[in-house]
């Protein structure tokens, strides 16, 4: 049975995630210009710790996958696990996507970010969404405060 306190949690922690990988400007702001305050994620690394790590997105994925299906969201939440999957694994054999510059202009990250736009734009997920107003999302003006 799932706890569904920590399930909203978890799942709060992943469209949060989500909103950070779509954004056009959040990483690039804070791993390129160095700006603090958008997100404790200041490198790639970190992005793979908290995603893989802190919200064990392979091992929950399986375990929510009952929940996940009862919203509706397994396919695209199993994209987004699959992609970071796949970009960890291009970085590991690309050297040259270790350069954050060079990881944000590729198309791997493209799809990443396709796959958290796909998450984040599930009807049942709208309640997780966070609102922020500091990231610029596709589709929306510039609006950093």
């Amino acid at each position: 049975m799932v706890d569904s306190e920590y399930f909203k949690y978890w799942l709060d922690g992943v469209v949060g995630t989500s909103e950070l990988i779509a954004s056009q400007d959040a990483f690039r702001r804070t791993w390129l210009a160095g700006e603090v305050g958008i997100t404790s994620i200041h490198y790639f690394d970190e992005l793979l710790e908290q995603t893989l790590g802190d919200l064990r997105l392979e091992e929950h994925v399986v375990e929510f996958a009952d929940a996940l299906r009862g919203l509706d969201v397994l396919d695209a939440i199993s994209a987004l696990c699959d992609a970071i999957i796949s970009i960890k694994q291009r970085v590991d054999e690309h050297q040259e996507l270790q350069n954050p510059m060079t990881l944000l202009s590729s198309e791997c990250w493209r799809a990443l970010q396709l796959a958290a736009m796909r998450v984040i734009e599930q009807p049942s997920l709208k309640a997780y969404r966070s609102g922020r107003k500091d990231i610029q999302m596709p589709g929306e003006r510039e609006s950093h405060v």
